[in-house]
């Protein structure tokens, strides 16, 4: 009886999901051969990795991310995107039922991956908008200043491939991955405000 109980739970919390998403895009974006692609989209309403396609991992921030034009995947990842449909109030609530459902579909992979940017909010200081280090990073092999002036979007290239984290945030606008700021292959880009000097490791 608990059994029949639990999948006519889950099927109505579906059933919400399908409703919750009916606005949203669904993109494809895939790495094959490892190569970096990038796939056209607009993004100002939120983008969400709903199902991954490879045995590759997509890792937000690593082996995918994306910015206000486009979802950008590499070494391997391919995944199915939802993009936009987040706008309103009640939409919000909604996919926030939705992104359960998706978090245990998806599997370890995708818990992994938000366990990991867990813990990169809980390094941040906010007292002096700097990341404690206690973690292991170690220290950073160089810091990049990337300033959104005029809220407008811009871009600051990056010397090297590794990994990028605010290292100082100069400005009263919050710098938030994936919202205001994030990486796109060889450069970081910054909006809304966001000015920071960025961490590369």
């Amino acid at each position: 009886m608990k059994h029949h109980s639990v999948i006519g739970l889950l099927s109505a919390v579906l059933l919400l999901f399908a409703s919750a998403r009916s606005e949203a895009e669904t993109v494809r974006c895939e790495s094959t051969g490892g190569d970096y692609r990038s796939c056209s989209i607009d993004g100002r309403g939120g983008v969400r990795l709903t199902r991954q396609l490879s045995s590759q991992g997509c890792w937000q921030g690593d082996t995918w991310g994306y910015d206000l034009h486009r979802i950008w995947v590499d070494r391997g990842c391919r995944a199915e995107f939802s993009v936009g449909g987040g706008s309103s109030s009640s939409s919000n609530k909604d996919n926030a039922v939705a992104a359960a459902v998706v978090i245990g579909l998806v599997g370890a992979a995708i818990i992994a991956n938000k366990d990991r940017d867990r813990r990169r909010d809980d390094r941040y200081d906010r007292d002096d908008g700097r990341y404690d280090d206690r973690y292991g990073n170690g220290d950073p092999r160089t810091t990049i200043r990337c300033e959104s002036n005029g809220n407008r979007l811009s871009y600051c290239g990056l010397p090297y491939r590794g990994q990028v984290e605010v290292y100082r945030q100069l400005s009263s606008s919050a710098c938030v991955y994936a919202r205001s700021w994030g990486v796109d292959r060889n450069r970081i880009w910054v909006s809304n405000g966001c000015r920071a000097d960025f961490a590369v490791y």
